[in-house]
């Protein structure tokens, strides 16, 4: 009997964790081969000097948590997954956010 490739199932195994990372804006660019993603955390100007420096500059530094490259073969099945779950929420009657993404 020749060998049947059978499809495999990924699941997310919670007991194999990592710690998670808080982020409110995301940065994409791309390549021909991968997409980058470039997650970080924008908290504003802390003190009356950064909210000087900023509104000179008009820029605001923002701590990068962690960057994440993706094969461009997944990135339509994230596209999908990302809109079937925006769906999900909007139908629950819970208001999108105003996360932004560049």
């Amino acid at each position: 009997m020749p060998n049947e490739e059978k499809p495999v199932q990924i699941i997310a195994d919670h007991s194999l964790t990592s710690p998670r990372i808080y982020a409110n804006y995301v940065q994409v660019s791309t390549s021909p081969v991968d997409c980058t993603l470039t997650f970080c955390d924008v908290i504003g100007p802390q003190n009356e000097e950064d909210a000087l420096r900023m509104q000179k500059t008009g820029t605001l530094p923002a701590p990068v948590k962690v960057v994440i490259a993706i094969p461009n073969q997944i990135v339509d099945g994230l596209i999908q997954a990302l809109q079937a779950q925006r769906e999900k929420q909007a139908s629950e009657g819970k208001p999108a956010n105003g996360t932004t993404v560049q």
